[in-house]
């Protein structure tokens, strides 16, 4: 049987919202590894779970993070920190989806370029198959840039907001 991304995804959903910290799953040639944070990592899990990962082709499970956490990617990592001016923090996109800048289109965004964040403000949204995940600033300071685009498509890893943080 050949896995969908839907499935996948719903099933990453569903083990995010159990009570499990950590599941594999096999069937066929498809094999799924997921370990919530905060889960123990023993040296074998984290050999398996690298060598499981590029055969399954599936998003970490930082995909199926839930609203009311905050995302960890939220801090500068990835590919593209050459583009951050120096002693700036990136906000990346944790998850392919659609980025948005308010909770609804009637409402007023949750930030603008140049507003003041704490660590645990809600900066935007991601959502991925009627899931809307929220970015939390990670960081407290200011709003610096805003890059991308409301209502577009996101990369994993992609630039959202440049924050300046608090010295």
């Amino acid at each position: 049987m050949e896995w969908t991304e839907k499935q996948i995804l719903e099933t990453l959903r569903f083990i995010e919202e159990s009570d499990y910290d950590e599941v594999r799953l096999e069937s066929g040639n498809f094999k799924l590894h997921v370990r919530k944070t905060g889960a123990p990592v023993s040296s074998a899990t984290a050999t398996e779970a690298r060598a499981i990962a590029p055969a399954a082709d599936v998003p970490p499970p930082a995909a199926a993070s839930t609203p009311s956490k905050p995302a960890p990617s939220a801090v500068t990592r990835g590919t593209d920190d050459a583009t951050i001016p120096a002693g700036m923090v990136a906000i990346h996109a944790p998850m392919i989806g659609t980025f948005y800048r308010a909770p609804a289109p009637h409402l007023p965004p949750f930030v603008e370029e140049g507003a003041s964040v704490k660590a645990e403000d809600t900066v935007c949204l991601i959502e991925v198959m009627k899931l809307f995940n929220t970015i939390k600033a990670g960081v407290p300071g200011k709003i610096v840039r805003i890059l991308a685009q409301n209502a577009a498509a996101v990369k994993r890893d992609e630039i959202l907001m440049i924050i300046e943080p608090l010295r």
